[in-house]
């Protein structure tokens, strides 16, 4: 008997966007998924951490953290900019003790069922882009000479819906498409931002994977975001944080 079930969910980089992420789990509760793959950076640029770790905290759940969240822990001490830093001390003095005690039980990476990897940058290393052909490559490569019998790993970091596998890079994904995957292929998948698209296209992004039919679908959805742009000037975080939002960048 198999000790999974076949739909799930694969969400990524919320970044504290309440309105996002409402209208995902929504539209994720009306797909009937069995359990949500959480890729990280729950928290970061947004007006709303406390309420989006309480919304998450809740689910059937396999989770990770990205480097926003562990910003938010002071686990990472990378060279930031002004407005990425501003964030994070409004990120600290919102959270509550339990939101962080939450943030911190949250691992790096995690595996599913011996199959599936959730990383947040890269199965190299938890920080890095997948952005350019050679970094995906690469990526690709490690995945599989160091994850023997895993065919899918799912990340985020970049904000933008990407499929790396069967000798391609796809980065042009046209939403709520559905991707034939190849049984036992190897394959790094990227399901979009819920909370900061930077596709294009500022409708919040996350994915369905079906594990007995082998697709990936990326869904698209749009939310209210004026009224994150509206909760992000109230919190004092600068304007152009609630500006991109609109454009998708």
């Amino acid at each position: 008997m198999r000790s999974f079930s076949p739909r799930y969910a694969i969400i990524s980089d919320i970044h504290s966007n309440l309105a996002a992420v409402r209208v995902v789990l929504d539209a994720i509760a009306a797909d009937g998924v069995a359990a949500t793959f959480c890729l990280g950076d729950l928290v970061g640029y947004g007006p709303n951490p406390h309420e989006v770790v309480k919304e998450i905290e809740g689910l059937p759940l396999h989770c990770i953290r990205g480097n926003h969240d562990r910003y938010a822990l002071d686990l990472s001490s990378d060279d930031i900019r002004a407005a990425t830093s501003e964030a994070i001390e409004f990120t600290k003095r919102t959270l509550t003790p339990a939101d962080v005690s939450f943030l911190n039980d949250l691992p790096d990476s995690t595996t599913f069922d011996d199959r599936v990897l959730l990383v947040h940058g890269s199965p190299r290393n938890p920080d890095e882009y997948i952005v350019s052909g050679e970094v995906a490559v690469a990526s690709y490569k490690h995945f599989r000479d160091h994850y023997a019998g895993m065919w899918l790993c799912l990340f985020g970091h970049t904000h933008v819906p990407m499929i790396i596998g069967d000798g391609r890079v796809v980065r042009q994904i046209e939403p709520n498409s559905t991707v034939k995957l190849k049984p036992r292929m190897p394959y790094l998948i990227n399901p979009g931002s819920v909370g900061q698209p930077r596709d294009g296209n500022p409708d919040a992004a996350y994915g369905i994977l079906d594990l007995d039919e082998y697709t990936m679908t990326f869904r698209r959805v749009p939310y209210d975001v004026e009224d994150t742009h509206r909760r992000i000037l109230e919190a004092g975080l600068q304007r152009h944080l609630g500006d991109r939002l609109r454009v998708g960048k």
